[in-house]
Parts: C-alpha cells; structure tokens; sequence
C-alpha cells in the first residue's frame, strides 16, 4: 500500500481527479482518498514514482 499526501486535495472533486489520474495509470488499482488528512491510500502495481508523476500532472502533485 502507497500512502500519499496531496495537499491540494480538498473536495471530492479533487477526490475523483486523484482517483482518475492514478486510475489511467494502472485501472485495476485500488484506490482510497482521505480528504480530512488530505492522503490517498494506494494499492497498485505500479511503481510509485509513475503514480506520482500522474498525479503531478493531473494538478495534483504529492508532497
């Protein structure tokens, strides 16, 4: 499991382009947003850093 800070995650709008972003990249991941903690939990086989990398370019960069 992948544990992410997005700082900028702040509705659930923001909960659903985090989801789609790491989504495009690997769409069997499993993927579980925290907006209180501003966190997305991820289980995927993807390597981090390419996760990371969506979700930078999706707005979202993690901390």
């Amino acid at each position: 499991m992948i544990m992410l800070q997005i700082p900028n995650m702040n509705c659930g709008g923001c909960a659903r382009g985090v989801a789609a972003a790491i989504l495009q990249v690997d769409a069997s991941a499993q993927v579980e947003p925290d907006l209180q903690g501003r966190t997305v939990a991820v289980k995927s086989v993807a390597p981090e850093a390419q996760l990371r990398e969506a979700l930078a370019e999706a707005g979202f960069a993690p901390a």
